[in-house]
């Protein structure tokens, strides 16, 4: 121990001669040591972290399959059949996500929240209340009682954290409800629910898409999928074993049931599969970049510690010779790297606290758990590990070249200085490659979502946002119980719209463009044969006004558009997307053919198709436009729950904001009005994603390229400044300053293009990796790999200009005499 705090004091006393160095030093291990601690924080919180659930290893999500569809929404007939039949869970329990009016004391408001089975909480994710308690069976058995969960959030921001709050009431949906719970702070589940119901009844479920049933207990209904169900394995039970359990469940219902359940199948996910799945690969190849930038700054750290190490030749010379053996001074000098490098671990620990705290704020919203990323011990220990474990691979090989000391001719030099052996030299230039490789693959992989970005920008989306104003209400099932009511408040709901100061055209429609939801809906076609239950015969499904394709500026490239003349008790009538009449009309005219909505054979209206529109991409803007059928809501006979409206402005939609909520509230004061922003800002979240990852991996590449060229000068210079005595001599001899500089920059052209080979070699095997992270670009687009390797030999070379400016400038008669 005596002699560990020894060799601590020395280096301590080493560096601090050298502040110069130490700051370097301590800022390139700071970036590269931080940048890695909060990724892992990221990678800690989203994919290491157990889910805060109760044996989170036991949940599963189980999703019903068919065709190329692996992860389809379950029917509540078919969840019914699993959850009674099943020999593998524990308890198995159905949620449906959806959105409430939440009204009464206070101002309305339209929250998230969920319609669940009442075994969801204790027995399938034993999770507790923070305040009363989770729903119970007995809360089933009572048809007439209406209760509710509320979320931490939710009673903290309306009822003030009013710890009396169990057994008031509030008004969802028109209806009264006892909250009997509030869920702790770190529940989530769905993701961002603010109130869970029961699901007890076809009412409770989901109106709008139960209004279409006969009026038989929807536990039967297998004819439409909306359900997501949550299982608990039981104990020992496995995966596989669950698998084949569902499986065979899923057969027989296709035997019972062919109609509706041909062709369906089961797949068992694991629940935290199913939360990370999406940004696993993301994260995954983060730490790999960060990874790349530390052993960037680990090669800049090493160059420098062996350039100190052909500075500190004679004292090491000194030490060997008094009697000190090889490992005591590769001790020492190891110590001397691991103090830097918990140094640099240090600040980076502060600086990664900064960097998560921005990654959190410029995140898009989609990687789930990412507020939870904290400092705990597992990250304290992996900043240790990272510490030590970068000490030891910066300091390890200029350790030993400085041990490696010739004790005879290193005590003839008077001041310790020495020409540079091949192998060190040859070792530098090495290192120097290795920087300028590892920085090629990040600005490959910079460049390649650079394109991406640039790409998915230039897309047509099919509509114009210019200048659109958007808005949301829900109007209450209770107070407008029919599609009757529903489209006499839409109508209201337009003309005041359409009446406001400096608006050209409303339109309206139940999924907005770019928003990700949709209604996905069978159909058949008149004179063809209906199709077979296990076909994908579908088409995403819109509810629209006679104004909405002008407003949108979306084309009506044959026949026409709806008018005020298609009325509930006129001829029923739809339009489509061109991408539908590619598909389904591939070479006829669908203008006036007759089709009807609908998997089954309970909806016998045809619809004549009279008119085909331009494409609008629903889902995202990377995603191909699908199958699309519009309808007027004056003829729609569905009961659908909410509306968005696009208000078009002459100019800026900005000012319009405050008009168009009292104009909405001046309709009905009791609806919530919600996600009132311009279009441009749906479009602009649409690309967020990618403009996220590409800012991260740009940034990183960044950081990497000045690594990598302040490492370029730190050699060269270095080079250039042993090499003093020979620049005299070549001047002497009649070198021009051109011959001195062709020298200088002929020894940094090598290195870098033996780097930029390397990186390139390696950028071609690992930028396939980030396939799934790229749009309209190739993994080896060959553009951006010619482009960054010119970046990157120009960066180069200009970092070796300075030093070989400075070599021509030596005087051969003071550098002669020097030596």
């Amino acid at each position: 121990m005596a002699t560990l705090l020894n060799d601590i004091r020395y280096a301590v006393r080493s560096l601090i001669k050298q502040p110069g160095l130490l700051a370097v030093a301590i800022i390139t291990l700071a970036l590269g040591i931080g940048a890695n601690t909060a990724i892992f924080s990221v990678v800690n919180a989203v994919l290491l972290r157990p889910l805060p659930y109760n044996d989170p290893e036991r949940l599963v999500i189980v999703w019903e399959t068919m065709g190329g569809n692996d992860r389809r929404s379950v029917a509540p007939g078919n969840y019914v059949d699993w959850r009674d039949n099943n020999r593998s869970f524990s308890a198995m329990a159905a949620t449906f996500n959806g959105n409430f009016n939440l009204t009464g004391d206070g101002e309305p408001e339209r929250v998230d929240g969920a319609t669940i089975t009442s075994n969801l909480m204790m027995d399938v994710l034993g999770v507790s209340a923070q305040l009363g308690r989770t729903f119970q069976p007995d809360d089933d058995a009572h048809q007439d009682r209406l209760v509710v969960l509320i979320s931490d959030g939710l009673w903290k921001r309306r009822f003030g954290s009013e710890p009396k709050i169990i057994g008031s009431s509030i008004t969802v949906d028109e209806a009264q409800y006892t909250i009997v719970g509030v869920m702790p702070g770190d529940f989530r589940y769905p993701v961002k629910s603010d109130l869970w119901i029961l699901g007890r009844n076809r009412n409770a479920v989901s109106p709008s898409l139960v209004a279409q049933f006969p009026d038989n207990d929807w536990n039967l209904e297998r004819d439409a999928h909306f359900l997501s169900v949550v299982g608990r394995l039981k104990p020992g039970a496995t995966l596989s074993q669950a698998q084949s359990d569902m499986a065979a469940i899923a057969r027989r219902a296709e035997e019972g049931f062919p109609k509706t359940n041909a062709g369906l199948g089961s797949n068992v996910v694991p629940l935290h599969t199913q939360v990370v799945g999406k940004v696993q690969g993301l994260l995954f190849i983060l730490l790999g970049a960060v990874a790349f930038v530390l052993l960037i700054a680990c090669t800049n750290v090493a160059n420098l510690l062996l350039a100190r190490a052909v500075k500190r030749e004679r004292e090491m010379a000194i030490r060997v010779a008094v009697g000190a053996s090889r490992w005591h001074v590769m001790r020492q000098l190891l110590t001397e790297s691991l103090l830097l490098s918990l140094a640099g671990g240090v600040a980076g620990l502060v600086l990664s606290a900064w960097v998560v705290d921005l990654f959190v704020r410029l995140s898009p919203g989609n990687i789930p758990r990412l507020e939870e990323a904290s400092v705990d011990l597992r990250l304290l220990g992996f900043t240790f590990a990272v510490s030590l474990l970068t000490g030891i691979g910066f300091g390890l090989l200029p350790a030993l070249h400085a041990t490696r000391v010739k004790l005879n001719s290193s005590l003839k030099e008077g001041d310790g200085k020495t020409t540079a052996g091949r192998l060190r030299q040859r070792t530098r230039n090495i290192l120097i490659a290795s920087e300028i490789a590892l920085a090629q693959v990040l600005l490959v992989g910079a460049g390649l979502l650079i394109m991406t970005y640039v790409k998915t920008s230039e897309i047509d989306p099919g509509f114009n946002p210019e200048g659109v104003l958007t808005a949301k209400i829900a109007p209450s099932a209770k107070k407008y119980p029919n599609p009757k009511a529903k489209a006499e408040f839409y109508a209201v709901v337009l003309d005041h719209l359409g009446k406001l100061p400096g608006v050209q055209s409303v339109g309206m429609v139940m999924n907005l463009p770019l928003s990700g939801s949709s209604m996905n809906r069978g159909f058949r076609v008149e004179g063809r044969p209906d199709p077979k239950p296990d076909e994908n015969i579908t088409m995403d499904y819109q509810v629209v006004n006679e104004d909405y394709f002008r407003t949108f500026e979306t084309p009506v490239l044959r026949g026409r558009g709806f008018t005020k003349a298609d009325t509930e008790t006129s001829e029923r009538v739809i339009v489509i997307n061109q991408a539908m009449a590619r598909r389904y009309w591939p070479n006829e005219e669908p203008v006036g053919r007759r089709m009807a909505i609908g998997e089954s054979t309970k909806d016998t209206s045809w619809r004549t198709i009279i008119g085909v529109v331009g494409d609008m991409r629903h889902a995202s803007l990377i995603e191909a436009p699908v199958p699309t059928a519009f309808t007027s809501y004056r003829q729609d006979v569905e009961s659908w729950p909410r509306m968005a409206f696009v208000i078009k402005a002459e100019g800026d939609p900005s000012p319009l904001v405050t008009a168009v909520r009292r104009a909405l509230v001046s309709v009905d004061p009791s609806q919530p009005v919600y996600a009132v922003q311009p279009m441009d800002k749906l479009l602009a979240d649409a690309i967020a994603p990618g403009r996220f990852v590409m800012f991260l991996i740009g940034a990183l590449a960044f950081v990497a390229l000045a690594l990598a060229a302040v490492g370029v000068y730190g050699v060269i210079s270095f080079s250039v400044g042993e090499r003093t005595h020979e620049m005299g001599i070549r001047i002497a001899l009649g070198a021009g300053k051109t011959d001195v500089l062709a020298l200088v920059l002929g020894q940094c052209t090598r290195i870098a293009a033996l780097g930029i080979a390397v990186g390139l070699l390696a950028a071609l095997a690992l930028t396939r990796l980030m396939s799934g992270l790229l749009f309209g670009v190739s993994p080896t687009d060959p553009i951006t790999f010619a482009a960054v390797s010119i970046l990157l030999g120009a960066i180069a070379l200009f970092a070796c200009y300075i030093p070989a400016r400075r070599a021509t400038k030596v005087d051969p008669v003071v550098a002669l005499r020097h030596e």
